[in-house]
């Protein structure tokens, strides 16, 4: 009896003070946490291919005016490292670049450490080179361009250490991988994503920004805080302002996973991890491979208060895409919660 009661005591304590109850309904789970405060964003589920969630939860803006919908667009922060690296891998399928060449070869006005990275650094972050100054830009009030960006990486002196030797997580390796996607193409690296990747696939809803705050922001999703206060930083960096639609995200995750934008040994180089360093995320930020079988694809991305999350699990043929425009940093956990729903409800 004593037992028992322990084990209801434990019950209730693991329900109530954790939230750790197993739901097994995902409109019932999502509602709560929206209700609660602690989602504001677009899920989409999808099994075998077909969306068997979607759902939008909350605002547009921090003025709570306007409500969501499934064609609202987010910015999808570090996600948007993957572009550059999958229009790397094509232009290596087609015989353009070895990954194994160096920066300087392509760049030719950057220091002389260029001469000792390789785009393999850059697509691994074992290049060396330094996190980007967002700080003081930010503190000082300058709306940063990409121009800031490469004059910063122009007067690199020395680079954090010798390449391949480490890592570091840092935004300076895909804007030059951007810069040389645009030197072997000869044209704009946004024009090049349009044509090679968005227009082939149908990504209708994804667009480069060219600034934030945005110009026009119909359609967008605008980040703000718990206090509905929203985002005021500046910053005119169109790759780092890549938005995009549940949708959208879905259907990339699940290319990539068919292997129609890039072969298969290409998806399993960018999952790869350097084998150096530690907290590493790949170029497809996480991807797990077991012997030839392509398991996983999770990415996790963040700018100012939006928060998302993508994962693909191709072997359960399930895909969850979780935009949010309010950051809880509880985007994994929700992901989480959803899959082991789906799975128990086949």
């Amino acid at each position: 009896m004593i037992k028992i009661v322990i084990q209801l005591l434990t019950l209730h304590f693991c329900v109530s003070i954790f939230g750790c109850q197993a739901y097994t309904n995902m409109d019932t789970y999502l509602t709560e946490l929206h209700e609660d405060g602690k989602l504001n964003g677009n899920v989409l589920v999808t099994k075998k291919k077909k969306i068997i969630f979607e759902k939008s939860f909350g605002y547009t803006d921090g003025s709570k005016t306007t409500k969501l919908n499934k064609d609202y667009r987010f910015n999808i922060g570090s996600i948007y490292k993957e572009f550059p690296a999958v229009a790397i891998m094509q232009l290596k399928e087609k015989d353009l670049i070895d990954l194994e060449d160096s920066v300087s070869k392509y760049l030719s006005d950057l220091p002389e450490w260029s001469r000792k990275v390789s785009i393999k650094n850059l697509l691994q972050y074992t290049s060396g080179l330094p996190k980007i100054g967002w700080t003081e830009y930010f503190a000082n009030g300058i709306n940063i361009t990409e121009s800031h960006i490469l004059d910063e990486i122009k007067h690199i002196k020395n680079l954090e250490f010798e390449p391949g030797s480490d890592y570091l997580y840092s935004n300076s390796n895909p804007i030059l991988l951007i810069k040389i996607i645009e030197q072997v193409t000869g044209s704009n690296f946004y024009d090049y994503v349009q044509n090679a990747l968005f227009e082939p696939l149908k990504l209708n809803g994804s667009v480069f920004k060219n600034q934030y705050p945005y110009i026009d922001r119909s359609l967008m999703a605008i980040p703000f805080d718990t206090d509905f206060k929203e985002d005021n930083y500046k910053i005119a960096v169109e790759s780092l302002l890549l938005s995009s639609t549940a949708r959208d995200m879905a259907i990339w995750f699940e290319q990539l996973a068919a292997f129609t934008i890039i072969d298969k040994a290409a998806v399993q180089l960018l999952s790869e991890w350097a084998k150096v360093g530690s907290n590493i995320q790949a170029p497809l930020g996480f991807g797990e491979w077991i012997n030839d079988r392509f398991i996983e694809h999770t990415h996790h991305g963040s700018s100012g208060n939006y928060e998302c999350i993508v994962r693909r699990f191709k072997e359960n043929d399930i895909t969850i895409a979780i935009l949010t425009n309010q950051k809880h940093g509880n985007v994994y956990e929700i992901s989480d919660t959803l899959y082991k729903i789906v799975k128990q409800n086949p």
